[in-house]
């Protein structure tokens, strides 16, 4: 192969769209297709010293060391693809993405997220369509009469944050596509899939007020049931063009904390993935023209002060609850139920009867109020007091039963609201409403109905199949509660089915599960269900495939948080506790919980559990409290940490689990590392790497050696160490331990820096900082923005130290993951270099307390992107546990 373009790199990705179908209708003339194909991208690839990474079937993987021959390429190729003749009259679109990074040489190609994102890029992309990162378009901009049109900022698939892409245009080329097939821009507004029907005015009046209201809080408040979620759905959507940043709906049914609802406001615009604080939600949305739909409040005790913090911060809130939250220039706007004919009044006209009607089409075509069952509908809706949801729930029977039947039926579960005379009448209503749909099911699927409303949140088929076991089909399952609005069921982001059951709904399902005594039986299947999930994708986020296992865990947060508070203690179901199962749950989430940003979650749910189950001794127990002294080592409660590491450390040589007596032995040379006992360190972790060693655990022995490294590093010894560390990520990157590899390199990183080998650690900072920051775990994010820091005081420019030095203090004080006491000694040392000098450092440190995490990164990374000197290096430390 010739000689690979090095540091900035253009890839272009191609492939056939629709091959499949293509290859269907022309049989093995398919050859043909192929073969033109190839020769005109390779033509226009050769023409402008593209390097062709690989073929596979009808698709390209190219490299250029230039944006624009990048883009020229493209543009030729897709030129004379468009004008080309096909076999068979067939019409053969070739869709194309453009990203320019520094992807890492490996072997005779390339890896990292750079690659990625090109080919994401272009899976992206329509037939016949050219998309380009920003980074591209920035290149290539005004040079040689390039033209894009900016299509906006789109999340990709398994990439962490939206990327903004552009569409090249060509006066040759079609210039009108659907918006990109990625997971979505900014703006994330569920599709509803009916009409809006009685709700022209209310819908007139909140864009108005949203819009250019006085107030910056616009609360649509009514009973449960009345349309509040959906009427604010058709706000949002009406007003996706008046914020340019976004409108994005935010669903907080399952929430109950305000500190949950702030982790939700998060995931949902975009900053998922670290132990997020108020304070970094804030910075991100208070420069962006956003519109925040909030819905569902009422359950949530502290909402108001969350809303009030969000408004001050400059986004729009319009939120949903069944009260008003009483903040400063909210503007309530009380939402009524739809208007219904009284009795012998006319039918007509009436927003109830015209949404019954709607909904009754829609099973049963054709239907219509008439002379002959107008008083029957009209009767139907002063039942339901004109809410809509329960008009919704009885309409759908509409397939099965006429209105006069209807009307029977709903008269006949008048029982339930005589029982609960101190509910409030629309709630009963609605319970009637619930209840009835409920009863008219065959016992197959209230069955499954009971049984789906343990769920939390979304959930999928094969969640369901889990559930349900054998008996049922999931998708017919989930299609039959469908038809009958007793399910809501979405389209993924991998266009796979996601269901959810509204809350009042899962309400009555649980009541009713725990009174047929099935509760502690699928309680536990929910359980260990999600537990399975978690034992699959835990081991699957040091390796390549990190970033998917690590979405799929967050997926599934808000189950697995159910299940273990389900575990931990018996609840109003009278199920009881499950403590093996709790156990086992935060043995396997202990990883997740430490390396992906939730150290804080972890440690409650940790701590709980070991309360829990303090009087019985095991090792799922012992795995718990391993945990436990792992986190709250992090957080720094040193003294604590150690008896509980030496509790587990006792239990494993007695019980003579090598595994074990290596992971506690590795655990308490840290300890003892950050109590600056460094003997007794070394001598810890010198037989962690043995006994690792001897029960074939390279994962841990690795991360002893990295371990004992850094204590070579504290007492004076940087040569040995830097040894060690070498070695270490030669085996790292044989397992393709993505954790490992990141933890290594930062602690090269830091090893230049004890040698003012200040080039080197810059190096390192520059080729991998942006990677390692991408893992999401706070701890390395600020190390990597430290090291940027000493960088700086190394180099004398005092104002960048005390910047940086700020930013990952902040991110540290947020997250309470303080610097152990020998790196924070160092640190202190390596920057008061510049610091007594600079007379503003106090202001420039504050300056850079403000910067997001994101915002810190670029800052690092610009500064060691300055020319570096002579030296060559390829991560302050991190121990490794």
């Amino acid at each position: 192969m010739t000689h690979l373009p090095e540091g900035t790199v253009s890839m272009l990705f191609t492939d056939i769209e629709g091959s499949t179908a293509v290859l269907r209708d022309l049989g093995p003339r398919y050859a043909e297709v192929l073969s033109l194909q190839r020769s005109i991208v390779r033509a226009a690839v050769g023409r402008h010293d593209g390097h062709e990474m690989g073929t596979e079937g009808d698709s390209f993987f190219v490299t250029f060391a230039s944006a624009a021959d990048a883009v020229a390429a493209a543009r030729e190729a897709q030129r004379e693809l468009t004008a080309a003749t096909w076999p068979g009259g067939v019409q053969v679109r070739v869709r194309m993405g453009l990203h320019t990074g520094e992807p890492v040489r490996h072997e005779d190609g390339y890896v990292g997220l750079d690659v990625h994102r090109a080919a994401r890029v272009c899976g992206a992309a329509h037939g016949g369509q050219v998309l380009l990162t920003e980074a591209t378009w920035q290149l290539v901009r005004g040079d040689g009469g390039a033209r894009a049109a900016d299509v906006g900022a789109h999340r990709l698939k398994d990439l962490p944050h939206p990327e903004r892409l552009f569409q090249l245009l060509d006066d040759d080329l079609p210039a009108d596509f659907p918006p990109p097939r990625s997971l979505g821009s900014g703006s994330n507004v569920p599709v509803p899939r009916t009409s809006l029907v009685g709700r022209e005015a209310e819908l007139a009046d909140l864009t108005r007020l949203v819009t250019g209201g006085p107030g910056a809080v616009v609360t649509l408040t009514g009973p449960a049931g009345v349309g509040k979620s959906r009427l604010a759905m058709a706000v949002a959507a009406s007003l996706e063009a008046a914020f340019p940043d976004g409108v994005y709906f935010v669903s907080l049914a399952a929430v109950r904390t305000g500190k949950v609802m702030w982790t939700t406001v998060a995931e949902t615009v975009g900053l998922a993935g670290a132990e997020l604080t108020p304070e970094m939600v804030l910075a991100h949305l208070a420069p962006r023209r956003v519109l925040l739909v909030l819905d569902n409040l009422e359950q949530i005790p502290d909402a108001a002060e969350v809303v009030r913090a969000l408004a001050d911060a400059g986004p729009r809130v319009l939120a949903t609850s069944r009260r008003a939250l009483h903040v400063v220039g909210e503007h309530e706007h009380p939402l009524d139920p739809l208007a219904v004919p009284g009795p012998g009044r006319p039918v007509a006209g009436s927003p109830a009867v015209t949404l019954f009607a709607e909904r009754a089409r829609l099973v049963r075509p054709g239907f219509a109020v008439g002379p002959d069952n107008a008083e029957d509908v009209a009767a139907i809706c002063r039942r339901l007091d004109g809410l809509p949801l329960a008009i919704e729930l009885v309409a759908a029977r509409a397939k099965l039963l006429g209105p006069r039947a209807m009307r029977a039926r709903l008269d006949q579960s008048l029982g339930i609201a005589a029982s609960e005379a101190g509910r409030p009448g629309r709630q009963r209503t609605l319970r009637d409403a619930v209840a009835w749909s409920y009863d008219l099911l065959d016992p197959a699927r209230q069955r499954a109905l009971r049984h789906l409303s343990v769920f939390e949140g979304e959930f999928d088929l094969d969640d369901v199949a889990a559930l349900l076991g054998d008996e049922d089909d999931p998708l017919d399952t989930v299609a039959a509660l469908m038809d009958v609005n007793l399910v809501v069921v979405a389209e993924g982001p991998d266009g796979e089915p996601r269901v959810r059951l509204l809350r009042t709904i899962a309400d009555f399902g649980r009541e009713r599960l725990a009174e047929a005594g099935e509760a502690p039986d699928v309680r536990r299947r929910h359980a260990e269900h999600f537990l399975a999930i978690v034992e699959r994708e835990v081991p699957r986020l040091r390796g390549p495939e990190y970033l998917r296992a690590r979405g799929r865990i967050e997926d599934r947060l808000s189950n697995l948080r159910g299940a273990l508070r389900w575990a931990l203690g018996a609840g109003p179901d009278g199920s009881p506790r499950a403590l093996g199962l709790a156990l086992r749950l935060c043995e396997e989430l202990g990883w997740f919980w430490y390396g992906c940003g939730y150290q804080a979650e972890g440690r409650r749910w940790l701590a709980q559990a070991v309360q829990v189950a303090s009087d019985v001794e095991s090792a799922d127990l012992v795995g718990a409290l391993h945990g436990l002294g792992v986190l709250l080592l992090e957080h720094g409660e040193v003294p604590a940490a150690r008896e509980l590491l030496t509790e587990c450390l006792e239990y494993w040589r007695r019980t003579g689990d090598d595994a074990g007596v290596a992971r506690e032995l590795n655990a308490l040379g840290v300890v003892h590392r950050v109590l600056s006992e460094p003997d007794q360190a070394r001598e810890l972790l010198t037989e962690a790497a043995a006994v690792a060693e001897r029960v074939g655990d390279r994962i841990r022995q690795c991360s002893a050696m990295s371990n004992l490294a850094l204590v070579h590093l504290d007492t004076g010894r940087p040569a040995e160490a830097l040894e060690i560390f070498h070695r270490v990520l030669r085996h790292t990157l044989e397992l393709d331990d993505r954790w490992g590899i990141a933890v290594t390199r930062v602690n090269i990183a830091g090893t230049h820096l004890h040698e003012r080998r200040t080039d080197d650690a810059a190096a390192v900072l520059r080729r991998h900082g942006r990677e390692i920051a991408s893992m999401g775990d706070v701890d390395l994010t600020a190390i990597v923005v430290e090291h940027a820091a000493v960088v700086a005081a190394q180099r004398g420019r005092a104002r960048a130290a005390a910047r940086l030095v700020g930013a990952a203090g902040e991110m540290r004080a947020r997250a309470d993951l303080p610097l152990p006491a020998p790196d924070r000694a160092w640190f202190a040392a390596a920057v008061g270099e510049v610091r007594e000098g600079h007379g503003d450092w106090d202001r420039d440190r504050a300056a850079g307390a403000e910067l997001d995490a994101d915002a810190a990164v670029d800052e690092a990374l610009v500064l060691v992107d300055a020319p570096a000197g002579s030296g060559r290096g390829d991560g302050e430390g991190t121990d490794s546990r």
